[in-house]
């Protein structure tokens, strides 16, 4: 039976209304962008000065988190966070571990973290490494310029171009996914990517591809699986029905399950949301 098979259910559960649109947990100082949440917190990058900034679940501001250049990637799980400051041309890949700060030092190209039960995966120009203890760990050897989108126990996934290639973790071998692709992610195992004006969900391991939604194809986004919904941007992908969940401009957004945290700017601050992605609309 297909690993899909959860996605495919016929949701059934209600939601409350209300015609004054939804409410934000918090409003923030500062034009937040980048989103990533953790089991207590949630980190935003502020675009107005490309500063790391720690909110409570509830959206309250804990503060900034110590940086010297500017934030560029960030990613969080659990109690770990970790991103990219700007350094020259390059980057520098920081984390926070049990509240303490550390570097892993000046990478070439443009590092991009990703923070799993592991510790942290990234890329950097011809390596996906994982950072778990003092040294870090060479994972996959990716072509130059791979984007890293996903990572499980036996393979990393990279965008390469408009290619999808999974690199086996247990040896030095490699298998394209999806051959065009214009934006892609991994999570759980499921890959969600655009094609065109479709979202298509695929597994890799059945080869199983399936249409999820469409979106305009002059509309840009990065697409997020958060529980069984596919996010890009405004529009919510879910069982071949898109719909728009969010409201433009989207800032950032960030998944915990089926929560979806979202941030829209508004004017010199920020607006920060928390909504179900498996919300039946109304009509």
């Amino acid at each position: 039976m297909s690993r899909l098979v959860p996605w495919l259910l016929v949701l059934a559960a209600g939601c409350s209304g209300g015609g004054d649109g939804p409410q934000p947990l918090a409003k923030v100082p500062g034009k937040l962008g980048v989103l990533a949440v953790g089991s207590a917190s949630i980190f935003a990058i502020d675009t107005t000065d490309s500063t790391l900034v720690e909110l409570g679940l509830d959206g309250s501001l804990i503060g900034k988190l110590p940086t010297v250049g500017a934030v560029t990637a960030l990613s969080a799980a659990g109690d770990l966070v970790a991103w990219v400051e700007k350094e020259g041309n390059n980057g520098k890949l920081k984390r926070r571990k049990a509240g303490t700060v550390e570097a892993l030092g000046t990478l070439t190209f443009a590092p991009r973290p990703m923070v799993t039960t592991e510790g942290v995966v990234y890329s950097d120009t011809g390596i996906i490494g994982l950072w778990a203890e003092a040294t870090p760990a060479r994972i996959a050897t990716p072509a130059a310029g791979a984007t890293l989108i996903g990572v499980d126990a036996s393979f990393a996934y990279t965008l390469e171009g408009q290619t999808v290639q999974k690199y086996d973790r247990r040896m030095d071998m490699k298998e394209m996914v999806v051959g065009s692709a214009s934006a892609a992610t991994v999570t759980a195992g499921l890959l969600a990517y655009r094609t065109g004006d479709d979202v298509r969900i695929h597994d890799p391991f059945t080869k199983f591809d399936h249409s999820f939604g469409a979106v305009p194809a002059s509309y840009p986004c990065e697409l997020l699986i958060a529980g069984r919904a596919v996010m890009c941007g405004k529009y919510r992908c879910l069982e071949e029905v898109t719909e728009e969940l969010l409201e433009d401009p989207v800032g950032g957004y960030a998944a915990a399950g089926r929560d979806l945290y979202w941030v829209k700017v508004d004017g010199a601050s920020s607006e920060l949301f928390k909504v179900d992605s498996e919300l039946v609309l109304e009509n």
